[in-house]
């Protein structure tokens, strides 16, 4: 496979990313989850009527010129640009006057990355997986030398779980998730991730990574699964597997949670062998979609 460019650094990569548990919130009791019956919500519509002013040539714009494309009115263009800034998704010039797209706005697309009928194949079985082990069920992939969640599942039966959501990033050297990826890569391209990774850590550190990788290559190589307790917070145990579907991008399946709820008995002889059959289901559903 031929290696794709790493892309520029965002942050620095010898630092771990801590994650933590939190307590999800119930769904309100006026949530019926059909968005049809719903009807649209004006202010997200004119939200996003914003953000979409942007995609002409233009880079940055005023509050009128916003306001020309979207046909809103001025005070309302500036009250939401404001809001969109303080969000991440604007980012604001005092000498130019006028605002431009910031970053943020780029997570919106990280779920398209995977193809959008992988995560519509992947998402029933991943929920299950989830209720069933009581743990956070996610599907990532690799954007420059990060992962990226393309797709997460909550259990309906624990509050507790783990605080990572759609288009959220984590170097992929400091963590299980990333292992297993780099795991199955062909070894030019590990090589070469790994190359550009170096530079980001401290000689100590780097060694530390290097044997993590080395634990985790060798834990898939025996059972096609990898476990790390600590590595993502002091109790919170993380199972990753590779996914590898034809003609796309390497992902990984992965589930975590609180160690006293993924103990190592129920890795064993529950959460571990429902990753594995989901991939191996997932591949199976690939296949069958194949022309010809």
């Amino acid at each position: 496979m031929k290696a794709a460019a790493a892309g520029p650094a965002r942050r620095r990569r010898d630092v771990r990313k801590d994650v933590r548990i939190v307590l999800r919130a119930p769904n309100p009791p006026e949530f019926r989850g059909d968005a049809a019956a719903q009807g649209i919500i004006k202010p997200i519509e004119r939200g996003f009527a914003v953000l979409d002013a942007f995609l002409g040539e233009a880079e940055w714009l005023a509050n009128q010129d916003i306001a020309l494309r979207t046909g809103l009115p001025k005070a309302t263009v500036s009250r939401l640009a404001q809001t969109l800034t303080a969000l991440g998704y604007l980012t604001y010039s005092e000498q130019r006057r006028k605002y431009r797209l910031a970053v943020a706005v780029l997570t919106l697309g990280f779920a398209a990355m995977v193809d959008t009928d992988v995560v519509l194949q992947a998402r029933p079985l991943m929920q299950k997986l989830a209720d069933d082990n009581g743990v956070f069920v996610a599907l990532a992939g690799r954007d420059g030398l990060d992962m990226v969640f393309f797709e997460n599942c909550h259990s309906a039966s624990n509050a507790a779980t783990v605080g990572l959501g759609v288009g959220e990033h984590m170097p992929m050297a400091s963590s299980p998730v990333g292992w297993a990826l780099l795991a199955c890569l062909h070894e030019n391209e590990r090589g070469y991730l790994l190359d550009h990774m170096r530079p980001y850590h401290k000689r100590d550190d780097w060694m530390a990574v290097r044997q993590k990788l080395t634990e985790a290559e060798a834990q898939i190589a025996e059972k096609s699964y990898c476990v790390s307790t600590g590595d993502w917070g002091p109790d919170i145990t993380v199972v990753a597997t590779p996914l590898q579907l034809a003609d796309r991008l390497p992902m990984v399946l992965l589930c975590a949670g609180q160690s006293r709820t993924l103990t190592k008995a129920r890795v064993e002889q529950r959460a571990g062998p429902q990753l594995l059959a989901m991939g191996r289901q997932l591949q199976k559903m690939e296949a069958q979609r194949a022309p010809g």
